[in-house]
C-alpha cells in the first residue's frame, strides 16, 4: 500500500468517525470502513468496563458473523490475552477459537480504543500485513474513541432531554386533565376564547346554558353562539377588558336559548402567554336568579313588616293617620331631587314609614291631649327616637332602618336628641326624614294646634337652615314645593 493510499485510507476512517452522532450507528459504520480497507469479513466491538484485565465483557457490534450477533449485549467471557493495550495482528489461533468457538477465524487484529472498548477484526487467513498498522490506526482509534465518549456524553444529553420532554409532556397531560375535571366540576358556567373573541373551550354549565355541545362552540365568535344584543354587548366588554386590562364583573338579563330568563353574575379577566401578551379573556356567570327571587321574597316580607308596624301606629293615634305614608313620600321625593340611589331610596321610604314607631310605647293620651305638652311630657315624648332603635334594632334589614329612627331627631348644631349628634355625623337619610318630618307636622293638623301655612312652614325651614337642618335637604325639600308644585299625598287626593 503506497503513501497514497494510505493517506485515502485515514481520510475516509475520519470522515466514517465524524458524520456519525449515536454510538451505534458510530460503531457499524467504522467496522464496515475497518473491514473494507483490511478485507476482514467479521469484525466486532467489545465492551469490558472492568479494564483491560476484565475477565468479562459484552458484545457491542458484531458484522459479518450471525452466531457471534446472537449474542450481542450478553456478557461473554474474555480469554486471557484477548486484551491490550496495543494494537496486535498475530493473535493466537487458540485464543481466537476459544473466544468466538469457532475454528473459522485463525487470524484476528485487535484494535484497542481505550480502557473499556476493543475492536476485532476476525479473518480466515492473514490478510493484514499488507497496512502498517503502527501507522494508519493509531490516530484513528484515539480519534474513534473520542468519538464514541462524545456521542455517549450526547445520547445521555438527548436521553435526558427526552426524559424531561416525557416528564413535562406528562406533567401537562396531568395538568390538563385535572384542569378539565376541575372545569366539569364547576357548577357555574365558565367560557374562555382567544384575543379575538373566539372560544377556546368551555364547561358543561356553559354548554346547556347555551344549548350548544362544547365541540360546536368551539372557535365560534358570540354572534354565532347568543342572540344579536347579546352578542354586541359581550363583544364591547371584551374590548374595554382588552383595552384597561382591569377585571370586570357586572349584572345582565340573559336569554337562555331554552327562552328562559336568568338573572346572572358576569366576571371576566384575561390570561397571558409565556411572553406576558394577552392569550385570551376567561370568564363565567352565575346564575342569580333564585337568589334574586328570594331577595325580592325578602323584600317584599320586610315590606310587609314595616307596613304593619306603620299600621299599628296608625290605630294607636288616629289624630296622625297617614303621617308616617306622607312623610315617607315626601322623604323621597326630597331623596330623589339629592338623586339618591334606587336602593337608598327604597331604604329612606322603609324607614320614613316606621321613624316614630317609639311613640307605641308613649301612653296614648300624651300623644292625643288637645294642648301644648308640659315639660315632663316632652321628655317622655322625646324617649320615642331610642325606644323605635329598641324596637328595630334586632330585625335585620339590608338597610340602616334602626339607626335612621334612633337619629331623626338630631340637629345639624348637635342640639337634637337623644344623643346629641351634629353634621356628618348622622345618617343622611334621618336629615332627610327629619326635613320631611318636620314639613309634614307643620302642614298637618294636630289636637293642640291648628295647622300653619305653606308661606310659614316654608319660613320655618329657612330659618332653621344650617342650625336643626341640613341646608342641601332644605333646599331640596323648597325646591319640590316653590320650584314643582310637589304637594304631600293627603293634599292629592283631596284634589
Amino acid at each position: 500500500m503506497n503513501k497514497d493510499q494510505l493517506l485515502a485510507v485515514l481520510y475516509d476512517l475520519s470522515l466514517t468517525i465524524g458524520r456519525e452522532v449515536t454510538v451505534d450507528a458510530l460503531l457499524t459504520k467504522v467496522v464496515q470502513r475497518l473491514l473494507y480497507h483490511t478485507g476482514c469479513p467479521t469484525g466486532l466491538v467489545l465492551s469490558h468496563p472492568q479494564g483491560l484485565d476484565a475477565s468479562h465483557g459484552r458484545l457491542l457490534k458484531v458484522i459479518g458473523d450471525h452466531l457471534l450477533q446472537q449474542q450481542l449485549g450478553e456478557d461473554i467471557a474474555l480469554p486471557p490475552g484477548l486484551l491490550g493495550r496495543s494494537i496486535r495482528s498475530d493473535l493466537p489461533q487458540t485464543l481466537l477459537q476459544g473466544f468466538t468457538g469457532q475454528p473459522r477465524y485463525p487470524c484476528g487484529l485487535r484494535l484497542p480504543l481505550d480502557q473499556h472498548h476493543t475492536i476485532l477484526l476476525l479473518a480466515p487467513a492473514p490478510l493484514l500485513q499488507q497496512l502498517p498498522l503502527e501507522h494508519v490506526f493509531p490516530p484513528v482509534l484515539a480519534n474513534l474513541s473520542r468519538a464514541i465518549k462524545l456521542c455517549q456524553d450526547s445520547e445521555q444529553l438527548a436521553e435526558t432531554m427526552q426524559r424531561e420532554r416525557n416528564q413535562a409532556k406528562a406533567a401537562l397531560n396531568r395538568a390538563l386533565r385535572f384542569n378539565q375535571a376541575l372545569l366539569n366540576a364547576i357548577p357555574i358556567a365558565v367560557f374562555y376564547k382567544d384575543a379575538t373573541g373566539r372560544y377556546l373551550g368551555c364547561n358543561p354549565a356553559f354548554s346547556r346554558t347555551v344549548g350548544m355541545q362544547a365541540e360546536d362552540i368551539i372557535g365560534k365568535l358570540p354572534a354565532e353562539v347568543w342572540p344579536a344584543e347579546l352578542a354586541a354587548m359581550f363583544t364591547q366588554k371584551d374590548s374595554e377588558l382588552i383595552a384597561t386590562r382591569q377585571p370586570q364583573l357586572f349584572e345582565y338579563v340573559i336569554r337562555s336559548q331554552q327562552g328562559q330568563l336568568m338573572d346572572v353574575v358576569y366576571a371576566k379577566d384575561l390570561f397571558y402567554d409565556d411572553d406576558n401578551q394577552i392569550g385570551g379573556i376567561i370568564g363565567a356567570f352565575i346564575d342569580i336568579s333564585a337568589r334574586k327571587q328570594a331577595e325580592e321574597s325578602l323584600r317584599q316580607s320586610l315590606i310587609q313588616a314595616i307596613s304593619a308596624l306603620s299600621s299599628a301606629m296608625v290605630h294607636r293615634d288616629l289624630s296622625t293617620a297617614g303621617h308616617e305614608v306622607r312623610v315617607s313620600d315626601l322623604a323621597v321625593a326630597i331623596g330623589r331631587q339629592l338623586q339618591l340611589g334606587a336602593e337608598q331610596l327604597e331604604g329612606l321610604g322603609l324607614a320614613a314609614m316606621v321613624h316614630d314607631i317609639g311613640q307605641i310605647q308613649i301612653p296614648s293620651e300624651i300623644l292625643t291631649r288637645p294642648r301644648r305638652l308640659n315639660h315632663e311630657e316632652f321628655e317622655l315624648v322625646k324617649m320615642h327616637a331610642e325606644a323605635g332603635h329598641e324596637i328595630l334594632k334586632d330585625i335585620h334589614f339590608p338597610w340602616p332602618i334602626a339607626d335612621i329612627a334612633w337619629q331623626h331627631h338630631e340637629n345639624m348644631d348637635g342640639s337634637g336628641y337623644p344623643r346629641g349628634l351634629a353634621g356628618e355625623d348622622i345618617l343622611l337619610e334621618a336629615r332627610i326624614i327629619h326635613v320631611a318630618d318636620s314639613m309634614e307636622a307643620m302642614l298637618s293638623h294636630r289636637p293642640f294646634r291648628r295647622q300653619l301655612g305653606m308661606e310659614q312652614a316654608i319660613a320655618q325651614l329657612k330659618h332653621y337652615r344650617g342650625s336643626i337642618y341640613d341646608p342641601a335637604v332644605v333646599d331640596a325639600c323648597l325646591s319640590l314645593f316653590v320650584d314643582q308644585g310637589y304637594e304631600l299625598p293627603d293634599s292629592k287626593r283631596k284634589n
